[in-house]
This record gives C-alpha cells, sequence and structure tokens, in this order.
C-alpha cells in the first residue's frame, strides 16, 4: 500500500474510533464527575424543612400577627390571604432560617460580666415563632440590633443562651414582612 491510499485509511479509521468511543459512553451511561462541586447542606438555625413549617407568629413589642399556611402561600389567622411583597418576604424569611448559618455563635460565658444593652435584644427589632404540623412550639428567634460594622445582626433563640451574629439580610427579611403586613 502506498502512503497516499494509508493516508485516506487514516482519517476515516479516526472518525470510526471516536465515533465508537462516544457509543461506548452513551451505553455504559458513564458521565464525567464534577468532584470540585459541593453538596448544599441546610446549616440554619431552623431545623424544619421550609414547607414543614405551618404557622408564625411574628411581631414587635406587644402587637402580634398570627399566620398558618394556606396551600401553597400564607394567610391571617383571623382571615385574608398574605400576597405580593409580603408574602415574598415571608417565604424567603423562613427559607433563610433554615438554610443560613450563623456567622458566630457567643457562648454564654463569653457574655458573663459584658454589657448585652448594645445587643438590642431586650427590646427587639423582631420577635418570630416557627411551628410546624404538630402544632408544638418549634423555634421563637429574637432579632436586636446591627453590630457596629452594619453587616450582621444580634439574634437570641428562646431557651438558648448564646446570641447568635447572622447575616443582616435575615432579620431586614422579617422587617420587611411584618411592616409588609402592617400596611394591610
Amino acid at each position: 500500500m502506498s502512503a497516499v491510499a494509508l493516508r485516506r485509511l487514516a482519517l476515516p479509521l479516526l472518525a470510526l474510533l471516536a465515533l465508537a468511543y462516544l457509543v461506548a459512553m452513551v451505553v455504559t451511561g458513564a458521565q464525567p464527575v464534577q468532584r470540585q462541586l459541593v453538596k448544599f447542606e441546610a446549616k440554619g438555625v431552623l431545623q424544619l424543612e421550609p414547607e414543614a413549617v405551618q404557622k408564625i407568629t411574628l411581631g414587635r413589642g406587644d402587637r402580634q400577627l398570627v399566620l398558618v399556611r394556606s396551600g401553597n402561600g400564607w394567610a391571617l389567622e383571623p382571615g385574608g390571604a398574605v400576597e405580593g411583597a409580603a408574602a415574598t418576604h415571608l417565604d424567603t424569611a423562613v427559607k433563610m432560617l433554615h438554610r443560613s448559618p450563623p456567622v458566630r455563635e457567643i457562648a454564654a460565658e463569653e457574655l458573663s460580666g459584658v454589657d448585652t444593652r448594645p445587643f438590642g435584644l431586650d427590646e427587639q427589632v423582631v420577635v418570630a415563632t416557627l411551628s410546624g404540623a404538630g402544632g408544638g412550639k418549634g423555634l421563637t428567634v429574637r432579632f436586636g440590633a446591627l453590630n457596629p460594622e452594619g453587616f450582621l445582626q444580634y439574634m437570641r433563640i428562646d431557651g438558648d443562651p448564646k446570641v447568635y451574629l447572622m447575616s443582616r439580610f435575615i432579620g431586614a427579611e422579617w422587617t420587611a414582612a411584618l411592616e409588609g403586613l402592617k400596611t394591610r
């Protein structure tokens, strides 16, 4: 065989090998594994899945609103669906409380002898109590003041002596939901 004839056979032979390789990959189902990707894991303070939260008591001071899950949305307990921006803020707040971990946990030992009034937890910005289908008290969070830099917000969980530093966006969603419900 001449060199020209070998060259004419080489290109179709390489194409046939590449096609055979692709067919083998399809048949075996082998796909590349993305090892650099990390599986998402919710690390927030709310252990319930956001969809499992059935009742929320939301308030500030002596004013409280009770919301119950109604289908895919929320309704005020005396009646009336929660719609628009308030519903969006409420859903986002629940999801963020489930998914977003605290930036820092300040243990009770670290707080002894420290003036905690600047944390704003005595007169909270917003208080939210979330419970699941069983109706039992699930979790009560109390958001206080922003930290001096303004990026984080102090938060306390009822029954837990620690103070948490959370992203300020979590408390902002709860506050926006409360403000949106107040205008109704």
